[in-house]
């Protein structure tokens, strides 16, 4: 690249008297002192959010990146494609997760077809370019670079868009009358949204059931009417009314179902494995329909508020509870039954009904009209937990809500029962007793396994390797963010490891605490050791080179335990 090209690239950038300056200054630009290196902090937080988005939903992951590190007296234009991005995008704004030149020298401008050009050197981590207009569907981006000092480069991860629907009708706001509710699908990007639709309560039908074998129960809601589900003599579905659901805890329901997006959902099937109770939820109003099925405890945390909000409509005991019993039944234990039930004898002999839960004894679930999922309380493996009923699960077992989520994310979440070792990965074994010796937990076919002595594996995408010999007055970082069950990083060298002793060097970083904190450097022909460990998840490798004198360089493998 020529000198004049160089200052003209400035002067394009670059619009003050500054920055006209700057690029005279770079026509003597003085070499770095023996040993000075860049003195750079990792380019990112394990934390960090990425900047500020004006709006999650528009936003689209991209992957264009610089070498690491660039070369010297390099002018190279990398095309983003938006050809992806909807056909009504007017404009866009570019996220750089990385990006590190040398301050003053070495510059990366972002080129729109029209508008103005963004220019950046130095350090520019965790930045959003400012907002430009789309002509064309793609934005260049330029590294151009002087002939010494290199750094890091720079790397984009996101693409945020902005354009709305050309000339949407405008559609009159009118309330639907009493005895409706209001649909509207949700609006795909580019799209008009559609007229506001008043469906009837009566359009409304919700069923929800679980069953286990031959053991069946359910409730069904068809508008206001209520209804419970059962097996009859013939095995056949039998439907009980048991009286009515107040209309606007219903149109709330529904209102949820809507605002979650499950009622607009294409619904899904998982896998329910013999001996495991099947959870199955059909919601219907006006057009709309959506299906759900798995395993009890295990569906998504939006179909399951909504399975749980429905299961509160027929509460019939609490001073504001949406169930009013029909004639001839009375709110006996917060359920609509026939007002001359059945007396059983006052001995405690528990079952758990196929309810969730624990009744006196099995005259009690009968008289409840609740099928017998087994003999004795409930809370063994494989019963429901959680819930509305806040039910605990017995001998030792522990309550999964979700992959990995033995904690309730919200108040009424219903999960299932599983064994005290069960897991889905080695975190989940945290907490649990170890022998006192060196190893880690391990998750194998669900059960905690403790696995005695260094148990190492390879980090994906972890290796790390210079240039053989490698340049000068270079700095370049790689990022290692290990498994979640990780507890300690090692390095291996491949071949020859050999840099300039005392001036060249390998550094690690780890994330501890609320800072990254360099932990050891290496220099000269020591290598890193297997011994040598780094506790933690989070981790940078640096390679920084100052201005003189190159070795071979190394080549490292990452591994983790």
């Amino acid at each position: 690249m020529s000198l004049a090209s160089h200052t003209l690239r400035m002067v394009a950038t670059a619009t003050t008297l500054a920055s006209l300056a700057l690029a005279g200054c770079a026509l003597d630009k003085p070499d770095d002192a023996k040993g000075v290196v860049d003195d750079s902090l990792p380019p990112s937080r394990p934390d960090a959010e990425g900047g500020k988005a004006d709006a999650a939903s528009k936003i689209v992951p991209i992957s264009v990146e610089s070498p690491h590190p660039y070369a010297n007296n390099l002018d190279r234009v990398w095309r983003v494609d938006l050809s992806s991005l909807p056909s009504c995008t007017s404009r866009v704004r570019l996220h750089f997760a990385v990006l590190r030149t040398e301050a003053r020298y070495d510059f990366v401008t972002v080129e729109p077809t029209s508008g103005a050009i963004q220019s950046f050197d130095g350090t520019h981590d965790n930045t959003w370019t400012e907002w430009m207009d789309v002509r064309e569907r793609f934005v260049n981006v330029r590294l151009d670079t002087d002939g010494s000092i290199t750094r890091h480069g720079f790397a984009i991860d996101r693409v945020e868009w902005d354009g709305v629907a050309d000339r949407c009708p405008l559609y009159p706001i009118q309330p639907c009358p009493e005895g409706s509710i209001s649909l509207r699908a949700p609006v795909g990007a580019c799209q008009c949204p559609p007229p506001p639709t008043c469906a009837g309560l009566g359009s409304v039908e919700i069923r929800h059931t679980t069953s286990r074998g031959r053991m069946f129960g359910g409730k069904l809601a068809i508008g206001i009417d209520a209804f419970t589900l059962g097996l009859g003599p013939a095995d056949g579905i039998e439907d009980t009314a048991v009286g009515t659901i107040a209309a606007d805890r219903l149109i709330d329901l529904v209102h949820l179902a809507q605002t979650t997006g499950v009622l607009f959902d294409d619904g899904y099937e998982t896998t329910v494995e013999p001996g495991v109770i099947r959870d199955e939820l059909t919601i219907k109003a006006g057009s709309f329909e959506a299906h759900f099925i798995a395993p009890q405890g295990q569906h998504e945390a939006d179909v399951a508020s909504v399975i749980a909000a429905f299961e509160a409509l027929f509460s019939c005991a609490a001073a504001d509870a949406a169930l009013t019993c029909a004639t001839g039944l009375a709110c006996q234990d917060d359920a609509c039954l026939p007002e001359s039930s059945c007396a059983c004898a006052e001995i405690y002999q528990p079952v758990c009904g196929i309810d969730g839960r624990t009744h006196g004894n099995a005259c009690s679930a009968g008289c409840a009209g609740v099928d017998i999922a087994h003999v004795g309380a409930c809370g063994l493996i494989g019963d429901m937990c959680g819930g509305l009923l806040g039910t605990a699960c017995l001998d030792g077992n522990k309550c999964r809500y979700d992959v990995s989520t033995f904690t309730a994310p919200h108040p009424d979440a219903a999960g299932a029962c599983v064994a005290r070792t069960y897991c889905d990965a080695a975190p989940d074994c945290n907490g649990l007793p170890a022998p006192a010796v060196l190893g880690a937990w391990a998750c194998e076919s669900n059960v905690c396994a403790f696995r005695a002595g260094p148990q190492w594996r390879e980090v994906i995408g972890g290796s790390f390797e210079t240039a053989h010999p490698y340049a000068s007055a270079t700095s370049v970082w790689k990022q290692l963010s290990l498994p979640a069950d990780a507890q300690a990083l090692r390095l291996r060298t491949s071949g020859t490891f050999a840099l300039e002793r005392n001036y060249d060097f390998l550094e690690v970083w780890t994330w501890q605490g609320a800072s990254w904190r360099m932990v050891r450097r290496y220099t000269g022909t020591a290598a890193p050791a297997l011994a040598d460990e780094f506790l933690g998840r989070f981790h940078y490798l640096r390679f920084v080179s100052d201005a003189s004198v190159n070795g071979h360089g190394f080549a490292l493998r990452t591994e983790w335990r």
